[in-house]
């Protein structure tokens, strides 16, 4: 069967599933055009430049505002909805046969796998951190998957990688066409041992610098980040506003300027398309449950928390944490004991989900005041008619990010 028809076919599969509200149809297409024609990445990178971005956290946010700039000057086609495993892929190139570049949200495991199928021409390292071991691997092992996959780039491939974080360094330092990038991150939750050798990893007492004795260490950036200033190799420099608060997400539009550069996009031209995104795949997103107003966050794992814990404690008073512990949650709550939750200090909290009684328990040991309940709703009738942020978990996120979209 040709690719067009197999596509026309999946699609319309996927649309079955919208309208009969089994699902996105995301998946179901992407599933049913690998099913059938298993090297259809392939074939659908061909004639077009792709971008491969991955990390633990701010995939699908860099990926979203990396399109936004190139769109300015080129059609894309992108996994917008965070679907980024193969079927997800699949989709997203099956998209829009006019688009010359394709943008993708890759997951950190599937990185191999995307380099053979879509020979990327700019691959965007974000991070490597702890996220649920009983779904992925130990942070070392994902380095090293990394390590070995972008040997098989093309020669003229670029790789964009985050200096300020040694697994990503260690991982990309061979590659001979890398631009590295700083946003002046500091420290690692996970970086206490060198990547290369296993000796204790020397951290600056600011946490801008590492390195050890067998000679690996931080690279100097070619483009820098600097509170609101964006600073490149060639005496480049613009002013970055993000429209999606915290620390993260301004760091993240910045590396999207950056990216954006490889495809001859003016950087005022990109930096003004990037800060017009302020919400991505309902991630800061507003929803009205009960009486309460929120504003709807996603954590994960360790790292993820403490960006997003950082960001809640500039907003409203009040905040709901929404864990559950499914597949896509990962089901060991362990990581919560990992998390500093003193942000939420002096704050109205309240707790609810699957594991709910869990992260009561933590909050217990923090001597963090807060009160248990059963869901959001029961949640929005003590909190009442005030605005406050639910920090949710995957699968309560992807639940409530359906009311932000709707």
């Amino acid at each position: 069967m040709k690719l067009r028809l197999i596509i026309f076919f999946a699609h319309g599969l996927g649309w079955l599933s919208r309208i009969t509200r089994r699902g996105s149809g995301v998946m179901l297409t992407g599933r049913m055009i690998l099913k059938l024609q298993p090297n259809a990445a392939k074939i659908l990178s061909r004639k077009r430049r792709v971008v491969l971005v991955s990390g633990t956290n701010g995939k699908t946010t860099s990926t979203a505002l990396i399109d936004a700039a190139i769109k300015t000057s080129h059609q894309t086609v992108t996994n917008f909805t965070g679907a980024n495993l193969f079927a997800g892929i699949a989709t997203a190139l099956s998209q829009n046969n006019s688009a010359t570049v394709a943008v993708l949200e890759v997951d950190e495991m599937v990185i191999p796998w995307a380099i053979k199928q879509t020979s990327p021409e700019l691959v965007v390292l974000l991070n490597l951190g702890r996220d649920q071991l009983d779904r992925l691997s130990e942070v070392r092992v994902v380095a090293q998957k990394w390590k070995e996959a972008l040997v098989g780039l093309p020669k003229k491939a670029v790789i964009l990688a985050d200096a300020d974080d040694p697994f990503v360094v260690w991982a990309s330092q061979h590659w001979k066409r890398v631009i590295w990038f700083s946003s002046g991150s500091l420290g690692h939750l996970d970086a206490s041992t060198c990547p290369e050798c296993g000796e204790v990893l020397w951290w600056s007492e600011k946490g801008d610098d590492f390195s050890c004795a067998c000679g690996f260490a931080r690279p100097q950036p070619d483009w820098k980040f600097t509170r609101d200033t964006l600073k490149g190799p060639k005496k480049e420099k613009v002013k970055v506003v993000s429209g999606i608060p915290g620390k993260a997400a301004i760091s993240n539009s910045a590396r999207a300027v950056v990216a954006s550069t490889f495809f001859d996009i003016e950087l005022d031209d990109a930096a003004d398309a990037i800060a017009r995104i302020s919400s991505v795949d309902g991630r800061f997103g507003k929803v009205v449950i009960g009486p309460t107003r929120f504003r709807l966050l996603l954590s994960k794992n360790p790292a993820s928390w403490k960006e997003t814990l950082a960001t809640s404690a500039e907003g409203p008073a009040s905040v709901l944490l929404v864990v559950n512990a499914n597949t896509q949650d990962g089901k060991d709550t362990s990581w919560l004991w990992d998390v500093d939750f003193s942000p939420l200090s002096g704050r109205r909290v309240i707790v609810t989900g699957d594991r709910r009684t869990d992260v009561s328990a933590r909050l217990n040991v923090a001597g963090i005041g807060h009160v248990v309940s059963e869901n959001e709703l029961a949640a929005s009738k003590i909190f009442g008619s005030v605005d406050a942020d639910i920090i949710a978990s995957y699968t309560a996120f992807h639940r409530l990010a359906k009311l932000v979209k709707r």
